[in-house]
């Protein structure tokens, strides 16, 4: 019979901390007064790649071109729709016997174009919005006519290892889905699962007969994110830019000084330090940081502002590689 609770408190809430937390002698409580200076590793939670392949595709698209002496042009893709029609539609499936692979058959690929005109100057003389038609499934799919078997065929195969699954579309059925990372607002972020990333190649122009022939590079990724410890020189220095100061006031001071930077350590939660022991309340308080920085003079912490470095605080001269 279950034990009945309703005998002594009424509630008897569990309080977690980091392993050996309990068992720390050392009077130092990281919530109180967080440990400066650089650790040895890090703990990072990374995109880490388990598996990718890449195929190459190439098409010729018609193009309208804007006035002047075209001398060069440049691609960018902003974006590739994959078709979801119950005839023909990319997919992702597992393999049956190999739950840890799955097979993706990309077809009918939407892509959408940045192409961007020039003068023999390098001056841009215009840009142009097109989409053209990769992997056209049959003679219904729009740019069936560029259907090449060798360099644009109806459909690719590719076989990934994703062990840790694919990402859903959670709005039909759960479908599996992949990301594609691209250059608009809406589609460049990362995910975890099966990702899509694409680099275009302009392989030639022919503005007798307004086409361009460009080439497509397609990776497809399986990501996840990881936790590793890793090792590190220190914090990059970010360069600051210059301004010529004309006058000599505190604001001007600052503003022609040193960046600010944050300095709290992350804490080394593996080997060799573990300083998840850290995080202990203490009847006195304790100095968290070094001698040499004990004796500097206190970093002003602004209400709801993490504290900042001291040597952050004092203007000084401008980095030299700006």
């Amino acid at each position: 019979m279950a034990k009945s609770n309703t005998s002594g408190c009424k509630s008897c809430p569990k309080r977690y901390v980091s392993t050996g937390v309990s068992e720390n002698k050392d009077c130092q409580d990281v919530c109180v007064h967080p440990i400066c200076g650089d650790p040895d590793v890090l703990t990072l939670l990374a995109p880490v790649v388990y598996d990718e392949l890449g195929i190459n595709l190439c098409r010729t698209i018609d193009i309208t071109p804007p006035s002047g002496a075209i001398s060069s042009v440049s691609a960018q893709i902003i974006n590739i729709a994959q078709s979801q029609s119950e005839t023909a539609s990319t997919t992702v499936t597992q393999i049956n016997g190999r739950p840890n692979c799955y097979l993706v058959t990309l077809t009918n690929l939407s892509v959408t174009f940045q192409i961007t005109f020039y003068d023999c100057a390098g001056r841009s003389l215009g840009t142009q919005t097109l989409t053209a038609a990769y992997l056209p499934s049959d003679s219904s799919a729009d740019g069936y006519d560029a259907m090449d078997e060798d360099t644009n065929p109806s459909s690719v195969e590719l076989e990934i290892f994703a062990p840790y699954g694919v990402s859903v579309n959670t709005q039909s059925n759960n479908t599996p889905v992949i990301q594609y990372v691209g250059f608009s607002s809406d589609n460049n972020t990362m995910h975890q699962g099966l990702n899509m990333i694409a680099i275009p190649k302009i392989l030639n122009m022919d503005l007798s007969l307004n086409t361009i022939t460009i080439g497509l590079t397609v990776y497809v990724k399986s990501i996840y994110y990881s936790q590793y410890l890793i090792p590190h020189n220190g914090k990059a220095v970010v360069p600051k830019a210059s301004i010529q100061p004309n006058d000599d006031t505190i604001c001007m001071d600052f503003v022609c000084g040193d960046l600010l930077e944050l300095s709290i350590k992350p804490l080394e939660l593996g080997p060799p330090k573990c300083e998840g022991c850290l995080k202990q309340a203490c009847e006195e308080k304790c100095d968290c940081c070094t001698t040499s920085q004990a004796q500097q003079p206190a970093a002003v912490s602004i209400s709801g502002t993490p504290d900042l470095s001291e040597s952050s605080l004092i203007p000084g001269s401008v980095a030299d590689n700006i």
